[in-house]
């Protein structure tokens, strides 16, 4: 499979969870390990954007294999944290983005880098397929590395990464029938939610 490098996106505030998402607790261990374990299960060494309590979270993953950034802007929203975290990556590869509070098993990844390679696509997002037949975006994403630049330019613009990725004609799509490809920890009850559909995947790294 291709190289390519990741981003993890680990610096909000977490009001909505009232604690931080990266310490929340994944079976047996915390939200940032897994998700620094399971990239490096996948050859990959994760560039971390972190902000909230970083030096908390530090504490947990300094030993890990993983770089990290401090994103001293994090109130200001995601936007600022994936423009900082690709202005520090290390590696001139495509890039693997997906934030703290979006665990997903293994396979999942496994699945949509196999046809990001295969595609040949300039970005590759998953999506998941509702009972009415309508298709929703789920995470993580695969980005190009040509695109970076260009990325820069929007969010220095103000504008999103779903503004980004609907601008460009060279996308990959891999479906999923499986929620999980849409979760996001916002809150206790998202978390509570996702414990319980990851379970069958036996996948806690």
């Amino acid at each position: 499979m291709n190289s390519l490098c990741g981003l993890i996106l680990a610096a909000g505030l977490s009001s909505r969870m009232g604690e931080s998402k990266p310490l929340l607790e994944w079976f047996g261990q915390t939200l940032i390990e897994y998700q620094i374990n399971l990239f490096n299960s996948l050859n990959i060494k994760p560039l971390v954007v972190l902000g909230f309590q970083s030096e908390t979270v530090i504490s947990k993953i300094k030993n890990l294999d993983v770089d990290i950034v401090i994103n001293e802007d994090f109130k200001t929203g995601k936007s600022s944290s994936i423009l900082k975290g690709i202005r520090n990556m290390k590696s001139d590869s495509d890039i693997l983005l997906l934030a703290v509070d979006q665990p997903r098993p293994k396979i999942f990844l496994e699945k949509i880098m196999q046809s990001h390679l295969e595609s040949k696509s300039l970005i590759t997002i998953p999506k998941y397929k509702y009972k009415d037949s309508e298709l929703r975006g789920g995470h993580p994403i695969i980005i190009d590395k040509s695109l970076v630049d260009l990325l820069s330019s929007y969010i220095n613009q103000g504008k999103t990464i779903k503004d980004f990725i609907i601008s460009q004609n060279n996308v990959n799509t891999v479906f999923f029938d499986d929620i999980l490809i849409r979760i996001d920890l916002n809150n206790k009850q998202d978390y509570f939610h996702a414990l319980k559909l990851f379970k069958k995947y036996n996948d806690y790294g």
